[in-house]
């Protein structure tokens, strides 16, 4: 039970985005001023994965208070035997991002910009835990993973190894987001009966089946319209044309979704499958690109 109840709460898209986000602002620091080491680069990753992880074991924790989510066949005693040892767990991933963070004030690696971004890190994961229990922010927990998954991963990597901001930072993360939010709108659609059902409030039952559909389209296209923008005001266009190549792929998305707008029975499989590809592909081309130049 305690095995499976741990695994509900890893969520292998959200970490894989933190992943892969992360590793492409350690590849930009690669390109623009040459990598520091490898120690810093897992530490930080370490820090981020075991925050993100803590707090989602404790929304698993206070879900078992209500007798409701227990798994079938459970009994009170194996229940309260397994919140004790997700506490443990918790406690334990905790400790050993304050560890890290420590270990960081001792070698001087803290700087007023990692700092801001550790706290802002801590607070929105503190906001993304809020909000899967407050229904009036409920809606906009999406826009919460964005900054937890997507915007400062990268910026964290990218400011451990370096104490000065480049613009090509900002470019990038900011193409991602729309492709980023199209993917989770994709899975609420996907959830979206039955999330009516138990009154589940989630942004795309927030604003309406068909406006979701028509959002997570334009979402699509805004990721290319900003790739496209960021060539225009000088991002070097040798490492930003191979984005381009996988422009079918979401086109072919967008004609998908279009279909189930109008009736037919959707491809759910196949639709993750673009729509995540529109997100993971286009920062895998970068990165490559990043990590060999």
């Amino acid at each position: 039970m305690i095995v499976k109840t741990v695994l509900k709460s890893i969520k292998p898209f959200s970490l894989a985005s933190l992943i892969t986000t992360y590793i492409l602002g350690a590849g930009l620091v690669q390109y623009l001023r040459n990598f520091r080491g490898l120690g810093g680069l897992i530490q930080g990753a370490l820090f981020l994965l075991f925050i993100v992880i803590g707090f989602e074991l404790m929304g698993v924790n206070q879900d078992l208070r209500d007798a409701r989510n227990w798994p079938s066949n459970s009994s009170p005693v194996e229940v309260r035997r397994a919140r004790w040892i997700i506490a443990l767990i918790i406690t334990t991933l905790l400790t050993v991002s304050v560890t890290i963070f420590i270990d960081w004030m001792v070698r001087d690696v803290l700087w007023q910009g990692v700092v801001f971004l550790v706290v802002g890190f801590v607070f929105t994961c503190a906001l993304y835990f809020i909000s899967e229990y407050n229904q009036t922010l409920r809606p906009y927990k999406i826009l919460v993973e964005v900054f937890l998954f997507v915007i400062i991963p990268p910026a964290f990597a990218f400011f451990i190894q370096s104490s000065e901001p480049h613009r090509l930072l900002t470019l990038v993360v900011v193409g991602l987001i729309p492709a980023f939010l199209a993917y989770r709108l994709l899975v609420q659609l996907k959830s979206y009966n039955n999330d009516l059902k138990s009154g589940e409030v989630t942004f795309a039952a927030h604003v309406g089946w068909e406006k979701a559909m028509v959002t997570h389209n334009a979402m699509i296209l805004l990721s290319y319209l900003i790739f496209a923008f960021d060539a225009l005001i000088g991002f070097p266009w040798f490492l930003l044309w191979p984005v381009f190549l996988t422009l079918p792929i979401g086109l072919v998305e967008i004609w998908l979704m279009e279909r189930v707008r109008h009736g037919s029975k959707p491809l759910w499989r196949l639709m993750q499958f673009a729509t995540a590809s529109v997100f993971f592909i286009p920062m895998y081309l970068l990165g490559f690109a990043f990590w060999i130049r």
